[in-house]
């Protein structure tokens, strides 16, 4: 066993000494209270000012962040990985404990504000989230962790920097006299990852992370799990949202790319300032004119259980059979009916979305279908699927609220004081790290 030490305050070796009896008394805790078997899988990796990290946090976080994001586990990109599980963790462990030092009062209500994040996370496309955390393999309880640390975090945040955020409500009534100045120029509606080198990742491999990140997103991973797990930016903790922003005060290389941008189109990374970003364009308003994409939509989904691992043959003819079946469903309530007596036992009834928010390939299906029309029949992991528009608003030109832009407004100043902080306490941190031999 390897022990090293990161001691930004050179604290004195009676620090050192008590998190090694932490170590061992965790060592000793874990061998009594686990079968013989599990006892020898856990181990503890690191402790950060007295609290240990476990090989059994490590593997949970690092199965939550490769599930979510999409990103290839190969042997290239393994180490890399690890680092950033290791360093997220210690990050969080910090974190955590920097926000608990409001109040001991404070925690409960972070608590319940992490657990209606995961809830916001997982349920897209009007899914379950525990069906969706379940088929991912995903204990909702490391999920739940990582975003009490980004709950608690933020709140630190905001009070340390309380006289620094001060001015942000002036700042959006200014903003939004601009916007209604400028309301007939382009304007695009952006999500964003911002990445930013770590002490376990260079620039170099950060610009290549950024690279894997953009082959995940193509090939289908959420971009708002992808931000909340990774971006910097205080936009993260919404999923990457910007919003709608004014396209001639973008960065020249965004700009550029945004007014030829399809709806939904995923920039290349970008360097911006010593960052990485990857963006997502969601929409375009020209002239004044509002975004189909701002669409809402009271949706539903007929689900045909069917093995989704039978021969082309039997696939087609299924699709054929529920293409048929559905060709006279002209209601809401007709293809209810129909979903019933295929007895999936899914959720039918999805909810109202507004279109922006649904997956691009669901933004896709969805656009082109008015009230009680259907989509063509699509394969999904639990059967075939046939979606309807039971009702379909489209909105007017509606500007941002006040709230929603000084809300975009402390994001920004929320990246660049996050950055600083958290700099600052891992440097005065105590992390012992264990390489296990």
């Amino acid at each position: 066993m390897t022990i090293k030490t990161h001691n930004g305050l050179n604290h004195a070796k009676a620090t050192l000494s008590f998190i090694m009896m932490a170590i061992v008394g965790l060592a000793l805790v874990t061998a009594f209270s686990l079968p013989k078997a599990h006892a020898k899988k856990i181990s503890v990796i690191a402790v950060v000012d007295g609290t240990p990290i476990s090989s059994i946090d490590f593997d949970e976080r690092r199965n939550f962040l490769v599930k979510t994001t999409g990103i290839a586990d190969t042997e290239e990109t393994r180490e890399q990985i690890d680092n950033d599980v290791l360093q997220m963790l210690i990050d969080d462990t910090i974190k955590i404990a920097e926000g608990l030092k409001l109040g001991a009062g404070f925690e409960t209500s972070a608590k319940q504000r992490a657990k209606e994040l995961v809830t916001l996370s997982f349920s897209q496309n009007g899914e379950d989230p525990n069906e969706v955390m379940e088929r991912l393999g995903i204990d909702p309880a490391v999920a739940e962790k990582k975003f009490l640390a980004d709950v608690l975090w933020a709140s630190s945040i905001q009070s340390r920097f309380a006289r620094q955020l001060s001015t942000t409500r002036e700042e959006a009534k200014k903003e939004l006299a601009r916007i209604e100045k400028n309301i007939q120029k382009p304007h695009a509606n952006i999500d964003e990852i911002i990445l930013l080198p770590e002490p376990s990742r260079n620039y170099t491999n950060t610009l290549k992370l950024a690279n894997q990140m953009y082959d995940a997103l193509l090939k289908g991973a959420d971009f708002g799990r992808v931000a909340q797990q990774y971006s910097a930016a205080g936009s993260g903790r919404q999923g990457g949202k910007l919003g709608w922003v004014l396209v001639e005060r973008l960065p020249e290389a965004l700009r550029k790319i945004t007014e030829n941008a399809p709806t939904g189109a995923i920039t290349r990374p970008i360097e911006i300032d010593g960052a990485i970003a990857i963006y997502r364009i969601n929409g375009l308003r020209i002239s004044g004119q509002a975004d189909p994409l701002e669409s809402r939509v009271d949706l539903v989904r007929l689900v045909k259980p069917f093995d989704m691992t039978a021969s082309a043959e039997a696939m087609n003819k299924a699709r054929r059979d529920l293409t048929n079946d559905v060709a006279t469903a002209n209601s809401c309530t007709d293809l209810q009916t129909l979903h019933q007596n295929y007895g999936s036992g899914s959720k039918f009834e999805l909810g109202q979305f507004k279109l922006i928010e649904l997956s691009p390939m669901l933004q896709k299906v969805i656009l082109p279908l008015d009230s009680n029309e259907k989509s063509d029949v699509i394969n999904f992991a639990e059967g075939l699927v046939v979606f309807m528009v039971c009702q379909k608003d489209v909105p007017q030109l509606v500007l941002p609220s006040l709230d929603q832009i000084e809300t975009s407004i402390r994001n920004k100043h929320f990246t660049a004081l996050s950055a600083r902080h958290i700099s600052r306490l891992r440097k005065q941190a105590v992390i012992t790290y264990l390489d296990q031999d």
